[in-house]
């Protein structure tokens, strides 16, 4: 006589169902970087001018941080100790550049109006679009940067470190849109880099400019994200339903 079979058996498929859901977002990632650059593409055509050009360049460092996430989410998935050795080695990189990612909405400096080449109307669209894209790969790096601290050391943890990393991108982005020092720069040319920050807390008063973007910019960052992040419990919750 056969005897019933008391463990838990893991629902089939589900390792696909996680691998779709990936899959769909990366789409949607390329998507939105894709749209960014045929609108700049369009604008090269029409022009016969590069202008804006470094909008591209500033896009591929914005997918830094999403792809070394990626791979930390998906390495860390493993449980095995080579894979958290991964996973740590992408977060270092990922917090490294990070900041790439935001910093496309502070390109909006480098907009003027050109009507002798484009409409200003879509030179504002383009640089939305840029804009966007960036964001949104910064904001799903985070989410999976998150869902692994949270599942190491909880809940309350992942929003200290979630908070902490949008006031660094805050900093970062500082350094690199005022201080025109890159992300690079940490190992290729560290003493300046060093120099400046040991500068703000030594002269916190004479840098205010520092601590007042990083936190303004921290908290606009912050307020999206949390904007996204209750998208998305909502529909778990719905989904349980």
């Amino acid at each position: 006589m056969q005897t019933e079979n008391t463990q838990p058996v893991a629902k089939p498929g589900a390792g696909r169902y996680a691998l779709r859901h990936q899959a769909l977002l990366v789409f949607t990632m390329i998507l939105c970087s894709g749209v960014s650059v045929l609108l700049w593409g369009v604008r090269w055509l029409k022009s016969d001018t590069a202008v804006y050009a470094s909008l591209n360049f500033n896009l591929f460092l914005a997918w830094i941080p999403a792809v070394f996430a990626l791979i930390a989410y998906n390495v860390y998935r493993k449980g095995s100790c080579f894979g958290a050795a991964i996973a740590l080695a992408c977060a270092v990189v990922w917090l490294l550049f990070f900041p790439n990612a935001p910093y496309l909405i502070t390109d909006i400096v480098h907009l003027r109006p050109r009507v002798e080449e484009m409409p200003y109307w879509f030179d504002q669209i383009l640089y939305m679009a840029f804009a966007f894209s960036g964001c949104y790969l910064g904001m799903v790096s985070l989410i999976l940067m998150q869902s692994l601290v949270r599942r190491s050391l909880g809940t309350a943890i992942s929003w200290v470190f979630a908070f902490g990393a949008l006031v660094a991108g805050g900093f970062g982005i500082y350094i690199g849109r005022f201080l025109r020092f890159n992300s690079w720069d940490v190992l290729l040319n560290p003493i300046p880099l060093i120099k400046e920050i040991f500068d703000w807390f030594r002269h916190p008063r004479s840098n205010s400019e520092a601590f007042i973007f990083a936190i303004t910019f921290s908290l606009f960052f912050a307020a999206i994200y949390f904007v996204v992040v209750a998208i998305l419990n909502l529909r778990r919750a719905e989904s349980k339903e």
